[in-house]
C-alpha cells in the first residue's frame, strides 16, 4: 500500500502558492514508467497511464499482475485483479485519493532545474501537514522524480521512460464481466503483502 500511496501522490498534490502554482497534474495524456524504491526492499517498477481530460489514471503493477484504476474527480480507486476476474473495492484506496485531494495546503519552493528520463524539469521542495519531500516536475505537470516521506514511510520514485500519447478510454474502464469484491479497511495491504 505504501508503494501505491506514493504512486497516487504523483497524481494529486494540490499546492498552495503566493504566485501561480506549477502544473502538478499532467496537462497532456501520458504514459510514464516509474521505478519505486523504499528502504529495505528491492526497487519495483510501475507504469502510469494518465488521461488529462478526465483526470483518470491506470497504474499497472507487473510484479503482482494487477492494476489500479484511479478517478481523481470522483475520489475513487479500485484494484483490478485479472487472475481472479475481479475488481477489488477497498476503503484504503478511495481514502488515499481523498487524502491527495485534500493536500491543498502544500507549499512548493523552487530548487532549480533537473533532468530525468531525458526531459527537463523544475525541482521543488514540498512541505505539507501530511509529509515532505522533493519533486521534479516538467512544465506540463509530469512528475519525473519524487523523494519524500509521510506517516506511511519513505519512498523514492524515478521516471525511467515518458511517452506523450493518447490513451484509449478502455484503458481506464472496468473490464466487463468482472466480479466486485469489497474488502474491509487494512485488508488490501495484507493482500498485497505490504
Amino acid at each position: 500500500m505504501k508503494l501505491l500511496a506514493t504512486a497516487l501522490l504523483l497524481l494529486g498534490i494540490s499546492p498552495a502558492f503566493a504566485d501561480a502554482p506549477p502544473p502538478y497534474l499532467p496537462t497532456r495524456d501520458v504514459v510514464v514508467s516509474y521505478q519505486v524504491a523504499t528502504p529495505g526492499r528491492p526497487p519495483v517498477n510501475y507504469q502510469l497511464a494518465y488521461d488529462a481530460g478526465s483526470q483518470q489514471a491506470r497504474i499497472d503493477d507487473p510484479a503482482h499482475g494487477n492494476y489500479f484504476l484511479v478517478n481523481l474527480p470522483a475520489g475513487s480507486a479500485q484494484m483490478v485483479a485479472p487472475a481472479f476476474h475481479a475488481i477489488v473495492a477497498a476503503p484504503d484506496l478511495s481514502a488515499l485519493t481523498g487524502q491527495l485531494n485534500s493536500l491543498n495546503q502544500a507549499r512548493f519552493t523552487p530548487l532549480g532545474p533537473g533532468e530525468y528520463a531525458g526531459l527537463a524539469c523544475q525541482k521543488y521542495l514540498i512541505l505539507s501537514d501530511q509529509g515532505s519531500g522533493t519533486a521534479c516536475l516538467t512544465p506540463d505537470g509530469v512528475t519525473l522524480h519524487f523523494s519524500g516521506h509521510n506517516a506511511r514511510g519513505t519512498a523514492e520514485v524515478t521516471a525511467m521512460n515518458v511517452a506523450y500519447q493518447h490513451n484509449e478510454s478502455a484503458t481506464f474502464a472496468i473490464p466487463p464481466g468482472y466480479s466486485k469484491i469489497m474488502l474491509p479497511p487494512g485488508a488490501l495491504a495484507q493482500l498485497l503483502g505490504q
